[in-house]
């Protein structure tokens, strides 16, 4: 979908999917793409601006799209992700929250996305209109020196960390994005940095980790014909070394996002994103 074809009165993508609890349960998802205002911090890997809008969202816009979003849902936990931050006011209109933690509050858990500079005084005011369980979602993508920076991130590793600690001592629960493969590091290389990055995001208190195979994105400064290739058996494999690594302290699945399905190993990645135990 392209820009011109955007609405701020509808979201650009619904998806119900399942998820695993952590408990080994399977939990009914609905997770609004909402439109909104294109991310400030423009990461050099990130082609989720192209379905955002280039003016701050309208009030009352994001309220409507997850009212048509949620017609047909029966899910018990819902994602609204926004392709930026929660808390950017830009975004998210501050003025929606009462409207938009009603809605939240029909789940049994409701998951959002953010950056750790947006929003602290905000995540307090929102937090207290919630009666469900709240969760943030924070790209920490890698510890691997160096590439917070070459990835424009607008943080480092100290930054994820002091911010995790703070919404965790809230009582907000921690999602963790990982990337799996930068340029110029081969497949070898790429899984041992991202299980360092696991271990990084479970020390910090994460609940459910969640890995993404790189994909081309907004270009990565020039160099996304140099990221590693992965087949669907090697992130079969990658992801069950990532499970013993975790040893049941977060749930830890691989996004499927561009994963071809005529690979024999695809099953095997289905099914072990849904049953595992944590």
């Amino acid at each position: 979908m392209n820009r011109e074809q955007l609405s701020a009165h509808e979201p650009y993508l619904v998806l119900h999917e399942t998820e695993p609890d952590g408990r080994g349960n399977e939990i009914g998802t609905t997770t609004v793409f909402l439109t909104a205002s294109t991310c400030p911090i423009g990461c050099s890997m990130c082609d989720l601006h192209l379905n955002t809008l280039p003016t701050a969202t309208p009030k009352g816009a994001i309220t409507r799209q997850i009212d048509g979003a949620l017609k047909d849902s029966k899910a018990e936990w819902l994602k609204l992700y926004n392709s930026g931050n929660f808390f950017d006011p830009r975004s998210i209109p501050p003025a929606d929250y009462p409207e938009i933690a009603e809605r939240c509050n029909r789940f049994e858990r409701v998951i959002v996305e953010n950056h750790p500079q947006f929003g602290k005084r905000r995540l307090h005011a929102f937090l207290n209109l919630l009666s469900c369980r709240f969760e943030i979602a924070v790209g920490l993508e890698t510890v691997q020196p160096r590439w917070l920076h070459r990835l424009k991130k607008q943080m480092n590793r100290d930054d994820f960390s002091r911010y995790a600690s703070e919404i965790t001592q809230l009582g907000v629960d921690l999602r963790v994005f990982l990337i799996l493969g930068v340029p110029g590091i081969d497949v070898v290389e790429s899984v041992r940095w991202t299980r360092l990055s696991l271990r990084h995001a479970i020390a910090c208190g994460a609940r459910h980790v969640s890995v993404i195979p790189a994909r081309s994105g907004h270009g990565w400064n020039g160099r996304s014909e140099t990221l590693p290739e992965f087949s669907t058996s090697l992130l079969a494999d990658t992801h069950e070394k990532l499970l013993h690594d975790s040893d049941g302290r977060a749930v830890v699945t691989l996004d499927l996002w561009d994963v071809p399905d005529s690979d024999a190993e695809y099953p095997r990645l289905q099914q072990s994103n849904l049953t595992q135990q944590a």
